[in-house]
């Protein structure tokens, strides 16, 4: 612990000596931050829940095609409006990457080698219509930011093509919902992370008063979350629905290690000139936040661990770490030499006299020495050191009604140990149980803007098409000899199999495809399935045979629920395994619309195991720095008090489970640790002085710190209470429960932890005598 804060006091001393030098590596910093915020990309929909399957991917490479489809409403079947789709699909399948347009066009293109203008010869092709669909479809294995320019270049087409007046057309399918989103998700975080902003400094400017330069905090904040967007984007990690989070979040936390730096440089600057503030602030409050810092940092990474690779949730923890460590770097690298600067400035301002000004709350001393002892640390006249001329220990003028009202309730509640934790443990074991009975959030479609227009058209195009790819899921077959009329056969067993369990409506197989081309029977070779499918379209041939795989499509009923789809996976991998594939042959479910809700319902059940994950972490962080397991377990008592009571509070909301918000109880430890850490910090500082009992230490401690730690702990909740404004429905959920814990661990940290404090402090002290008597009493060694 003295090597840490000793290496803080070294830190303090260099920055003090070179401001200047301080900032400019800050601002070198920024610029090489701003050339890996340009390389972000983002990733959205199943594919951000979806973890690492070598099937999925072989799936992704040879069978998964993305599509735009277009929706054409009207007279569909006029020579304009076919002429028009023509053009469209002429245009689009110039287009990198695109492997084939399929349109009404093609069909009457073919019949009579153009668009003819009588509408009746039109009609005897099609049939008479108000509706069409035009299919775009990708090259396999292409990747969202991939797929992204064909869908403008879709937009486009759309008007070049010059649709009749009356003819509606929609651009809908997997690449525009993918895009639209991705868009929605950089305007959500530019527009969250301003929000947060500007709620800071409405925080910071009521709340963090009697301090100079008192919105310099969110200046420092906003270049640590600046460095986060750079981190991310030169390691590579995309910005998500739930990445988006993160900035709020950090701003929050970041204006917590800002205010306490602030705060104690303040409280210094009453008693130590300019040159000895700073060094003696650090010393003093930079091994609590940085130990706190870390437990926020492991608090993310317990949810990075828990995830199983899923790669959104490993995204979120990967930012908040990026985001944690930067933010608490900028708080040292821009705030400290600001506050540096002005300080000599208002010195050579006020000259060589020594003013202290009391309205300023800050020791200005001039280069002599006030008191003539030549340790510069207190005015003349203040035998208590604290730099208001009486034996107080405390600053009136500084701490205010407020602060001296922490102190004495603290004080109280100290005393009372039994009441108070006897209270909160009643609160905590209510809050698990009725944490057992909070609903769930687990569709990935319920998280985003239900009136988002991508998903307006996507979910038009469902019903229109009986729910297109959203009820088709993917069985990928590995083997040889998947021509061979055996595994033909197996696929017809799999199919009567699967239609008969619950939730399936259908299967497509290339015994489907081979039956179809052979008068409804599977040849009795395999040279008479090949001689078969060398009738069948390369194009369509190409949906169930590829680079030696074979692709099973499983249609599901519409409009199934998470639970539904939970029990619909399960049905086809029963049936995978009850039709017995021939020896050689693999079959597996994939595709991310069946892999991604196991994935994230799997995320929430875990949440015990997260939160377990981050207290043992956190325990074992603590346990190393402190060396006494008394200071490894105090600061997370409270902690274990707001994991009961958060349930409470989801409960009284009506705020359900999300693969989010199930990562919280793990945050809550990490997070709340800064306000019991500092707490516990200063109670032991206060109790070593002489003459100081449990309860005055309580106090002063309270009274110094709790005033620092509410205001940073209120302002983090209105940083967070940004999200509740997100239009994510997941985000603004996260928000509400965010703002609610934060809050609560506050009040553990002012009002359970005092009475902790006194109560292991006390069974410590118990033990060690208990121990020095029996050392005491022992016979001598002989």
């Amino acid at each position: 612990m003295s090597a840490l804060r000793q290496l803080f006091r070294t830190v303090g001393h260099e920055i003090q000596a070179h401001p200047v030098a301080t900032l400019l590596v800050a601002a070198l910093l920024l610029v090489t931050a701003l050339g890996g915020a340009a390389q972000i990309t983002s990733v959205t929909g199943d594919q951000a829940f979806t973890a690492e399957n070598p099937t999925l991917e072989r799936f992704d490479d040879t069978f998964d095609r993305g599509s735009i489809s277009v929706l054409v409403r009207g007279e569909v079947t006029d020579p304009a409006t076919l002429r028009a789709m023509a053009r469209f699909d002429d245009r689009m399948s110039s287009v990198e990457d695109v492997a084939y347009v399929s349109s009404p066009a093609d069909r009457v293109r073919a019949e009579y080698g153009r668009i003819p203008n009588s509408q009746a010869k039109i009609e005897r092709v099609l049939g008479r219509s108000d509706l069409a669909f035009v299919r775009v479809v990708f090259d396999p294995g292409l990747t969202q930011p991939e797929e992204r320019p064909i869908y403008v270049e879709a937009l486009d087409a759309e008007e070049w093509a010059r649709f009749p007046a009356g003819v509606g057309v929609i651009v809908t399918g997997s690449a525009a919902f993918s895009a639209q989103l991705s868009v929605l998700i950089q305007q959500s975080t530019n527009r969250l992370l301003g929000l947060a902003v500007g709620l800071m400094i409405v925080a910071l400017f009521f709340l963090f008063r009697g301090v100079r330069l008192r919105l310099l905090p969110i200046v420092a904040v906003f270049m640590g979350v600046l460095y986060t967007f750079g981190a991310i984007g030169y390691a590579g990690v995309p910005n998500s629905t739930l990445t988006s989070a993160v900035f709020p979040i950090l701003i929050g936390l970041g204006i917590d290690y800002s205010v306490q730096f602030h705060e104690r440089y303040e409280e210094e600057l009453e008693t130590a000139p300019p040159r000895e503030a700073l060094p003696r602030a650090l010393a003093g409050i930079g091994p609590p936040v940085f130990v706190a810092m870390l437990a926020a940092a492991l608090g993310f990474g317990a949810t990075w661990i828990s995830t199983q690779g899923t790669p959104a949730f490993v995204w979120f923890a990967q930012t908040s770490i990026f985001g944690v460590l930067l933010t608490f770097l900028a708080g040292l690298i821009v705030l400290l030499p600001v506050l540096t600067l002005y300080a000599r400035f208002r010195r050579r301002g006020l000259g060589e006299l020594g003013v202290r000004e009391l309205a300023d709350g800050g020791w200005t001393g001039g280069s002599t020495d006030p008191d003539g002892d030549t340790d510069d640390d207190t005015p003349p006249t203040d035998p208590a050191g604290d730099g208001d001329g009486d034996d107080d220990p405390i600053d009136s003028e500084r701490v205010g009604t407020f602060g001296r009202a922490l102190g004495r309730t603290s004080r109280v509640l100290a005393a009372n140990p039994a009441v108070v934790l006897l209270a909160a443990v009643l609160l905590m074991g209510a809050g698990f149980q009725a944490g057992t009975e909070l609903g769930t959030l687990a569709d990935t479609e319920e998280f985003i803007p239900q009136d988002l227009p991508a998903y307006v058209d996507l979910q038009q195009f469902r019903a229109e098409t009986g729910g297109g790819t959203a009820v088709q899921y993917d069985v990928m077959v590995l083997g040889s000899d998947l021509r061979h009329p055996a595994v033909l056969r197996w696929m017809e067993d799999f199919e009567r199999v699967a239609v008969g369990a619950p939730l399936v409506s259908g299967v497509d197989s290339p015994a489907t495809l081979v039956a179809e081309y052979n008068g409804g029977e599977i040849p009795e070779t395999e040279a008479g399935v090949d001689r078969v499918l060398d009738r069948v379209p390369a194009r369509e041939r190409a949906r169930y045979y590829s680079d030696g795989y074979a692709h099973i499509t499983v249609i599901a009923t519409q409009d199934m629920t998470t639970d539904e789809t939970l029990s619909f996976v399960t049905n086809v991998q029963d049936a995978i395994t009850f039709s017995n594939p021939p020896p050689g042959v693999q079959a597996e479910l994939t595709g991310t619309a069946a892999i991604s809700p196991p994935s994230i319902v799997d995320q929430i059940e875990s949440r015990n195991v997260t939160t377990g994950l981050g207290v043992v972490l956190i325990f074992g962080l603590l346990l190393a720095y402190y060396r006494r397991l008394v200071k490894a377990v105090a600061p997370l008592v409270p902690m274990f008090f707001v994991i009961g009571w958060q349930s409470l509070y989801m409960a009284a909301l009506d705020i359900p489970v999300s693969p989010l918000g199930a990562s919280l109880g793990a945050l809550t430890v990490g997070i709340g640790a800064e306000y019991t850490i500092i707490v516990m910090e200063r109670y032991y500082e206060e109790k070593a002085r002489a003459g100081v009992s449990k309860l005055d230490a309580v106090e002063t401690a309270a009274t110094r710190v709790g005033k620092a730690i509410s205001v940073s702990g209120m302002t983090t909740v209105f940083g967070f209470s940004a999200l509740t404004l997100s239009p994510f429905p997941i985000l603004a959920d996260f928000g509400f429960l965010t703002v609610g814990v934060i809050f609560l661990t506050l009040v553990a940290a002012l009002a359970t932890l005092p009475p902790t404090l006194v109560v292991l402090d006390t069974l410590e002290d118990r033990v060690r005598a208990a121990i020095g008597r029996s050392g005491a009493g022992a016979d001598p060694a002989p």
